[in-house]
This record gives C-alpha cells, sequence and structure tokens, in this order.
C-alpha cells in the first residue's frame, strides 16, 4: 500500500465511525418514537389506575402507613373506619407530584379491625378519580407489639345482600353530611344499605336545583361520596342525594342547605346540613333523613353543646400559630375524630330510637365569655382552644347516653386533644 492511500485510509475512519455513530442513533430514536406512538397513552376523562397495592406498610396498636402507586402523580386520599359500611374518617398525604403513596393513620386503637379504602386524583389534570376495588380490612397490634412491615391487607367480606335489602329496597342509612366544604367545593357524603348510584341535585334556588354531581355506580361500596365543584364563597346551597339501582328501587333524602365559607374562612369540616324541607323519606328507624338527624339534635343538647364547642376548639387550634412542634396538628386531627364519633353516637341514637332528656344545653355559650382555670397569655388561640375543649368534656360527661360507646370514644379524643395542647405549649415555651 503506497503512503498515499494509507494516509487516505486513515483520514476516512474517523468519518466512518462518526457515520455508524450516528446511523445507529438514528435507529434508536425511531424505535423510541415507534414505541411511544404504538403504547397506549392515558385518555383524557379514564380514571385513574392503582398499578401496586396497596399494602400495610407498617402497622402498630395505635397506627398504620398505607402504600399504593399509581400510573399518573395523584394525591393520596385513605377513607377508614371501624364499620366497613360506613368509611367516614380521612387521612391524607400532601400531594407531591409522584406516583407513589403513603399514607399514615395515628390515634388507631389498639387490637381492633379497621376498614379503608384508598383514592387518588388529580386537582390538575383530566383523569378520572381512582379507587382502591372494595374495601380492605387490617388489624392493629397489641398494645407494646413490634410494629411488622409490609403486610397485605384482607379483602373484607361483603354483606350477604338479601340480609340487607329489606325486599330489594334502598335506604339511606347514614347521613348525608357535609365532609368538607370551603369557599369553592363540598363533599357530601352518605350510606346505604345496599349499592347503587350515587348522585346529588343542587342548586343556590330550592325550588331549581338544576346543577348535578355524581360518582360511578358502586365505587364506594354502601359509602357515597359526591364532590360539588365550581361554588361560589358565602353563598348558601340547596340539595338532595339519591342512590338507585338500574333495575330496582331508589331513595331520595330530603332537601337539605349549607352556606359555603368566605374566603379566608375555615373550612366546613363533618357537618351536619340543615334541612328545609322533608320528602317523606325518614321513617321509623331510618336513619339519614334529615328529620331524624335534626331530632336527634334536638334530643340530645349534651352532644349538641359538645360539638358546638369541639367545632369552636378545631377553628381555634387552625387560628394558632404552627410553633407547637407538631401537637397541634395531633390535637386537630383528635378534635376531628371527637366530632365524629359525636355525630356517629347521635345518628346511633336516632336509629335506636333514643331520646336524651338531660338538662338543656347553653346554646349560648360562646356569646358569653368562658370562664376556665386555663390562664395563658402567651398562646392565646390555644388558650381558647383548651377552653373550649374543656367544655366539651365537660358536656359529654354530663350525656344521659352512652351513644354505642361514641361518646366514651369522643371523651378518649378530647382528653388526648387537651394533652396536646399542653405538650405543644411546653414546647414552644422550651424555644
Amino acid at each position: 500500500m503506497s503512503m498515499r492511500c494509507f494516509l487516505s485510509s486513515l483520514s476516512r475512519r474517523p468519518y466512518m465511525q462518526s457515520t455508524k455513530k450516528l446511523f445507529l442513533l438514528a435507529i434508536a430514536m425511531t424505535l423510541v418514537v415507534a414505541y411511544a406512538v404504538a403504547a397506549p397513552a392515558p385518555q383524557a376523562g379514564q380514571d385513574i389506575r392503582i398499578t401496586n397495592g396497596p399494602i400495610l406498610a407498617e402497622v402498630n396498636g395505635n397506627a398504620v402507613v398505607i402504600a399504593w402507586s399509581t400510573d399518573v402523580p395523584s394525591s393520596s386520599r385513605v377513607w377508614y373506619a371501624t364499620d366497613k359500611n360506613n368509611l367516614t374518617h380521612v387521612a391524607e398525604a400532601p400531594e407531591n407530584g409522584s406516583n407513589t403513596h403513603r399514607v399514615r393513620i395515628d390515634n388507631l386503637r389498639p387490637d381492633t379491625t379497621y376498614y379503608f379504602q384508598v383514592e387518588s386524583a388529580q386537582s390538575r389534570g383530566n383523569r378520572g378519580q381512582g379507587e382502591s376495588e372494595g374495601v380492605l380490612s387490617f388489624r392493629t397490634l397489641s398494645s407494646g407489639a413490634q410494629t411488622v412491615h409490609n403486610q397485605k391487607p384482607v379483602v373484607a367480606a361483603t354483606e350477604a345482600a338479601a340480609g340487607m335489602q329489606e325486599n330489594g329496597k334502598v335506604r339511606i342509612t347514614n347521613g348525608p353530611i357535609i365532609e368538607e366544604a370551603d369557599g369553592n367545593h363540598a363533599r357530601i357524603a352518605w350510606t346505604t344499605n345496599i349499592q347503587g348510584s350515587t348522585r346529588v341535585t343542587y342548586g343556590t334556588d330550592m325550588g331549581n336545583m338544576s346543577k348535578l354531581a355524581e360518582a360511578p355506580w358502586g365505587a364506594g361500596g354502601l359509602t357515597h361520596r359526591v364532590e360539588l365543584k365550581n361554588l361560589q364563597p358565602g353563598t348558601t346551597y340547596y340539595f338532595q342525594a339519591e342512590t338507585g339501582q338500574a333495575a330496582g328501587s331508589e331513595v331520595e333524602s330530603d332537601i337539605f342547605s349549607f352556606r359555603t365559607p368566605n374566603n379566608g374562612e375555615a373550612a366546613i369540616r363533618q357537618q351536619h346540613p340543615q334541612m328545609v324541607r322533608s320528602e317523606g323519606q325518614g321513617s321509623g328507624q331510618q336513619v339519614g333523613s334529615g328529620q331524624q338527624v335534626g331530632a336527634g339534635a334536638v334530643d340530645h343538647p349534651r352532644m349538641r353543646e359538645a360539638l358546638q364547642a369541639l367545632q369552636q376548639a378545631r377553628a381555634d387550634l387552625q387560628q394558632a400559630p404552627p410553633q407547637f412542634a407538631g401537637h397541634r396538628q395531633k390535637a386537630i386531627e383528635l378534635v376531628d375524630h371527637a366530632i365524629q364519633e359525636i355525630n356517629a353516637g347521635m345518628q346511633f341514637a336516632a336509629q335506636q330510637g333514643i331520646i336524651s332528656r338531660d338538662s338543656a344545653a347553653n346554646q349560648q355559650s360562646y356569646l358569653q365569655p368562658m370562664t376556665s382555670g386555663v390562664n395563658n397569655t402567651s398562646y392565646p388561640m390555644m388558650a381558647d382552644a383548651q377552653r373550649a375543649l374543656e367544655q366539651a368534656r365537660s358536656a359529654l360527661q354530663q350525656a344521659a347516653h352512652n351513644f354505642g360507646g361514641h361518646r366514651t370514644n369522643a371523651l378518649q379524643d378530647v382528653n388526648q386533644a387537651l394533652q396536646e395542647i399542653n405538650l405543644g405549649i411546653q414546647a414552644a415555651g422550651q424555644r
């Protein structure tokens, strides 16, 4: 080979190598594009899909961590209760733009079976809400037992339909209640004896409730939840809940009303709406008609007084600054749980026909200054919350019935909330 040919071959090698690399890169990019085109992309309106779990990442005597993953980033929410047909408690984790979800539930009772369902949704996006299939369960460990990890939950056995249907008639068994509402949205929930549709008609005019909100048929089992969106702050809305079957009976609640908070006001949580017109659905032991819920509240003045005091305590805690080493937030969670227990207790009383004849509660308690041994001017909102909780405790202690154990549970929550406030004030004072 001549020197010229040798030098020419050397000069061509880098060019040939770079050309080969470009050719291979082009093939790889073509394959990626082809796969992306062929792979089915999530369509607008489709439900978010749970791709893994849920599992019990951690379980001990007083807490559980539930984990799952979804096909798109979304929120993390768990509905739970000790009654599989009435999942009214909620725990959430902040939405962080991730496909993986972990929700911790604290303040559970040892050696107790809990039922739950996980839920993921997009606050910004066009995908439908995703839920775990069916109701699942777990049991907390005995006090002092070592935490266990990565356990599979148990699929809760479904109730025998024949035993709950009462000749195939749908009945509202709990609610409706306003689980949560702010100035622009509200979440309404109720339960029924058998599965069915989930619909709410609503509007600002009781004679023209032309707006409709609904959830997928049977999505929550016997628990029904509907989100009302694009509401106006400081506005009264009227609504009626409805559950029915494609070929069978249907039931409509009475007509209720609620008022959305003004901008800057605390959100509504776990409140009974006001009945404005009875539709004749409530009779005998049927819980969930507005008439029964209203009567239950009137017949149990001490429970109503405790509920008002707890709502005041929650508002005070929300206005307190977040400087109490996490104890303020724990107190809020305990107050929420106590509110849920009181609501459940009054619903139990209505179902059992229990009427309290205890002395009338002080309905104007928050129009007059409340006296208390609390004297803490450094943290006034925490001190106000303490006073309200002490009044709630006093009212619960004077109630005439135990309300199926819910009064005792509420008292335990109130006592723990008071302890958390004291711990928070101590922690803030040590800084």
